[in-house]
C-alpha cells in the first residue's frame, strides 16, 4: 500500500473552529502519536440531509433524515491518517478471510482493466453471479440504523484483534474515544451564536437566515476563547455542545467512520460467507446493505433470509435486519433469460435492486425510484431558476423571460453523480447523463433499456422547465 500523502488539494477549507493548517502542518500533526495523544478534539458541526423518497403518485413519500457531522481541520487529518494505518491490516484481513470480492463499500478496488471499480461495476457483477446460477434465489437485506448500532465494547475489541494487541496503544485509543464519545454542535445554532445567522429582510419581509454569504464566511469560525466562551458556555450561556453518552454509535461523516463499520462487521462477513460457500452462493455487502445469491428457490431464500436475520444480533445487540426493506427473489432460467419472481417483500416488484439498478432477469434498468427522484429534483430547480428569472426582469412578457431562460445549463448541470452513489473521485464531475450513459456502456447489451429510459430525458427538462416557468409567470 502506498504511503499517506497530502497534498495542498486535499487541504480542509471548509468553516470551522480550528484554523488552517499547511500541509507540512497537518502532516507533522497525524503522524506524530505523541501530539495525537495530546490533542484536543473540537466537537463535530452537525447538519440534517432531508430528502422524500419515491412515493406512487398520490401516496406521500417518507422523509428520511441523515444526520452529517463533519470534524475540524486538525481533526480530520488525524483521522485520515489513522484510517490509512487501519485500512492496511483490515485489507489483509479481508485477503486473509477471501472477502476481497464480498466487502465492496468504502475501498479502492480494481476492475479487470486497472480502473477503479464504482457502483456501477458492482451491480454489474452481483447481476452477473445471479444470470450465471440461471435457477438461484436472491436475498436482499438491509441494516436498520447502521453507524447509530455499533457497539463500542465490540468495536473496540476488533479494533484490538486487528493491530493484534491485548489493549490499544494511547495514540489508538485517543482515536477511539474521539469517535465514540465524540462532541457535537448543531450547525445552525453555533451560526446564531456567532453572529452568522439571525433575522434579514428578505421582499419585503423578516426572516431569519444566513447573514454572511458561505464564500465569504471565515475558515475559522471564532478563536478559541470565543469558542470556550460562545460555544461552550464559559460566558454563563447554555452550552451548545453536547457529547455522546451512549454505550453504541460513532458519526457519520467522519473520514474513518466508513472503515470502522466495514471493521466492525468483519465477524459478521466470515460468519455469512461459511453459510453461503459450501452452498455455491455469493455474499455481497455494500455498507448495511446486504445480497445473497445462491442456488435454490423460495424455500431455500426464505430459510437463508431468517437465518441471517436471526444470527445479526450476535455481532452486536443493536444490529437489526429491516424487515420492510428484506426481499427474497426467486429467479428460473428460460432460455438465455430468466424468469423473475418477488416470493417476500415489498422492495423490487420489477427486478432485483441494487445500488441503483435493477435485473428482471433479461435486462437492467436504471432503479424507477431513482429516475422518479430524479425528476422530482429537476422540478425543484426548474421552480427556483424559474421564480428568479421572473424576479430578475419584473414586467416582462413571457415570450422574453423564455428566451432567457437557460434550459442547456439546467440540462447539463443537473444531477451531479453524488446523488446516486458512492463514487471514486474521478467521477465527481459527471452529470446524471454522463453516469446513465457510462452505465449503459458497463453494462454491455443487459444494459441497452436504459438508453431508452434517457431518450426523452432532455426533452422532459426542457417541459417542466417550461411549466414551471408558466407557473411562475402567471403569479
Amino acid at each position: 500500500m502506498a504511503a499517506w500523502q497530502l497534498t495542498a488539494k486535499d487541504l480542509k477549507r471548509y468553516p470551522h473552529f480550528d484554523s488552517q493548517l499547511s500541509v507540512q502542518e497537518a502532516v507533522s500533526l497525524a503522524t506524530n502519536p505523541k501530539a495525537v495523544v495530546t490533542h484536543k478534539f473540537y466537537p463535530f458541526i452537525l447538519y440534517t440531509n432531508r430528502w422524500t423518497r419515491f412515493a406512487k403518485k398520490g401516496e406521500d413519500g417518507d422523509v428520511k433524515k441523515r444526520p452529517i457531522r463533519y470534524a475540524s481541520r486538525g481533526d480530520a487529518y488525524i483521522f485520515a491518517y489513522y484510517r490509512y494505518l487501519l485500512t492496511q491490516v483490515y485489507e489483509a484481513a479481508l485477503s486473509k478471510n477471501s472477502l476481497d470480492e464480498s466487502v465492496i463499500a468504502y475501498r479502492r478496488i480494481r476492475d479487470i482493466d486497472g480502473t477503479g471499480k464504482c457502483n456501477i461495476h458492482f451491480a454489474r457483477d452481483a447481476f452477473k453471479k445471479i444470470k450465471k446460477l440461471g435457477n438461484c434465489c436472491v436475498v436482499a437485506l438491509d441494516i436498520s440504523g447502521f453507524f447509530e448500532s455499533l457497539d463500542h465494547s465490540i468495536l473496540k475489541s476488533i479494533w484490538c484483534d486487528l493491530l493484534n494487541v491485548k489493549k490499544l496503544p494511547e495514540d489508538h485509543y485517543r482515536i477511539f474515544r474521539a469517535i465514540t464519545r465524540y462532541a457535537v454542535v448543531e450547525k445552525q445554532a453555533v451560526y446564531e451564536r456567532l453572529g452568522y445567522f439571525g433575522p434579514k429582510p428578505k421582499s419585503g419581509k423578516i426572516t431569519n437566515g444566513y447573514l454572511v454569504p458561505y464564500n465569504k464566511m471565515p475558515k475559522q469560525l471564532c478563536t478559541g476563547r470565543d469558542f470556550r466562551q460562545k460555544i461552550a458556555g464559559g460566558d454563563g450561556s447554555k452550552s451548545l455542545v453536547s457529547v455522546n453518552l451512549k454505550t453504541c454509535g460513532i458519526p457519520q461523516g467522519s473520514p474513518i467512520s466508513d472503515l470502522l463499520a466495514n471493521m466492525y462487521l468483519l465477524n459478521f462477513d466470515c460468519a455469512v460467507r461459511k453459510i453461503l460457500e459450501p452452498l455455491g452462493g455469493s455474499y455481497l455487502r455494500y455498507s448495511d446493505d446486504i445480497l445473497l445469491i445462491v442456488p435454490g428457490g423460495e424455500k431455500e431464500g426464505k430459510a437463508l433470509a431468517d437465518k441471517i436475520r436471526g444470527m445479526i444480533g450476535k455481532f452486536g445487540s443493536k444490529l437489526v435486519i429491516k424487515e420492510k426493506k428484506s426481499s427474497v427473489f426467486v429467479l428460473t432460467k428460460k432460455g438465455k433469460a430468466q424468469d423473475f419472481m418477488l416470493v417476500h417483500g415489498t422492495q423490487g416488484k420489477n427486478g432485483v435492486e441494487y445500488l441503483g439498478f435493477r435485473f428482471d432477469g433479461k435486462k437492467i434498468f436504471i432503479r424507477d425510484s431513482t429516475l422518479s427522484n430524479l425528476y422530482r429534483k429537476i422540478a425543484s430547480s426548474s421552480r427556483y431558476a424559474a421564480i428568479s428569472l421572473v424576479k430578475r426582469y419584473p414586467g416582462r412578457d413571457y415570450a422574453f423571460l423564455e428566451s432567457r431562460f437557460n434550459y442547456e445549463k439546467l440540462i447539463q448541470n443537473f444531477g451531479r453523480v453524488k446523488d446516486f452513489g458512492e463514487l471514486s473521485d474521478d467521477y465527481r464531475n459527471w452529470t446524471f447523463w454522463t453516469y446513465a450513459r457510462r452505465a449503459a456502456k458497463i453494462f454491455g447489451p443487459l444494459g441497452s433499456p436504459i438508453h431508452r429510459q434517457l431518450r426523452a430525458f432532455r426533452e422532459n427538462v426542457k417541459r417542466r422547465a417550461a411549466k414551471e416557468l408558466t407557473r411562475a409567470f402567471a403569479k
